[in-house]
């Protein structure tokens, strides 16, 4: 399996560092790639891609993910801005991880879209929508309480098991607590 994982400036860059970590952890052949923001809020958060994964050029749209002859098997903008979402609603794709996802939309490929911003003004509703009737899965970064979570991991790990599930990697990330 091929993933490709695209970051761009939200916070929450935990959930893209555990999501590169299990992936390759169960031989996921991952391609990557952060825009400037998204490597800006990762310094300030202190998260580093692993080593095990192929890096492109944010602003590189003739690498392999821009091309839908390039197999990948499921596109992940994680964590995904509410611009980001709403550019690739609307067709707009100016660097990698925007073009990739309308690659992903373009081929019929599995796209997970994950905001972590918070409020929604009306336009990001929209753009969600809009990608939903174009075939992506809009996952926010919304984590539950139910399984009793006691670190900020088991809280991470429940937006991670979200994704992988969505992209049919099979993992038990997720601990209940009785």
């Amino acid at each position: 399996m091929r993933v490709f994982v695209g970051s761009t400036g939200a916070s929450g860059q935990v959930y893209t560092a555990r999501l590169l970590e299990i992936l390759t952890s169960k031989g996921v052949e991952v391609e990557f790639t952060a825009t400037d923001n998204a490597t800006k809020v990762m310094k300030r958060e202190g998260v580093e891609p692993p080593d095990d994964v192929r890096v492109y050029d944010p602003e590189d749209i003739t690498a392999p993910p821009a091309s839908g002859t390039h197999r990948i098997d499921a596109y992940v903008v994680c964590p995904c801005t509410l611009n980001t979402m709403a550019c690739i609603a609307h067709g707009i794709g100016n660097d990698l991880v925007k073009r990739a996802a309308l690659v992903a939309l373009k081929e019929g490929r599995t796209l997970i879209v994950v905001p972590r911003e918070t409020p929604w003004p009306r336009q990001a509703f929209e753009a969600a929508l809009r990608l939903i009737d174009s075939g992506a899965v809009v996952l926010p970064a919304s984590p539950a309480f139910y399984h009793r979570p006691e670190t900020v991991e088991d809280v991470v790990d429940y937006v991670v098991q979200k994704i992988l599930d969505a992209i049919g990697v099979d993992v038990d990330l997720v601990r209940y607590r009785g």
